[in-house]
């Protein structure tokens, strides 16, 4: 598999994991809540005191043995996951350096959600048409869906749910507040895909 993908595949979905990466770091500067898919993540950098791409790489890499136990196998494709989620987390980390932490009012911090969800939209488009490998967060609920026998988008929904749940009681446990889920996690649900969509539309588009 690996012989065969091309200079332009690769190209592209690593493009599209750097915006991806940039969206999701971005997201944290707005103080309004994260995408469901990273407040466990974003949480718990904070309760442990550790960086939030090492956070994220942990909670992929536990997506990923979830997976292999669930499917009673590693297959390759699980293997392949395991330098997506550190590249993943490597470039959050570079993106936490970079871009400043900032206080923002609403209206910039509004701004700075939906920039940043645009971002992520488009890096999810990019890394989904380079057609390599399924991040993690994904993947885990492509494996749902094969052990349970339920449509993705059924268990997307309840999937990204469970996150934030999750993300509301152990903030609540460990330090008496809601940290990394707002206004920001409903806003993110709806525009990130929206964005996907629009994105692969104009593309099309484009093309013709």
């Amino acid at each position: 598999m690996l012989c065969k993908i091309g200079k332009k595949q690769l190209v592209l979905y690593l493009l599209g994991m750097n915006i991806m990466s940039l969206g999701i770091l971005l997201s944290t500067r707005t103080h309004l809540g994260v995408a469901a898919i990273s407040s466990v993540a974003y949480s718990y950098s904070t309760f442990l005191h550790i960086s939030f791409g090492t956070a994220n790489f942990i909670l992929y890499i536990l997506f990923i043995t979830i997976q292999a136990i669930l499917l009673k196998s590693f297959s390759y494709k699980l293997f392949l996951q395991i330098p997506m989620a550190f590249l993943v987390g490597a470039f959050i980390d570079v993106y936490d350096f970079i871009v400043p932490i900032l206080n923002p009012d609403f209206s910039f911090g509004l701004f700075l959600l939906i920039l940043s969800n645009i971002l992520t939209g488009i890096g999810v488009y990019a890394m989904t048409k380079a057609d390599l490998i399924l991040d993690p967060g994904n993947a885990i609920v492509e494996t749902l869906c094969q052990v349970l026998h339920k449509p993705f988008s059924y268990l997307r929904i309840r999937f990204d749910i469970s996150l934030v749940l999750f993300t509301i009681l152990s903030g609540l446990i460990l330090v008496q507040k809601v940290v990394g889920v707002g206004l920001g996690t409903v806003i993110s649900a709806y525009l990130i895909g929206k964005t996907v969509g629009l994105t692969d539309r104009i593309v099309e588009r484009y093309r013709k």
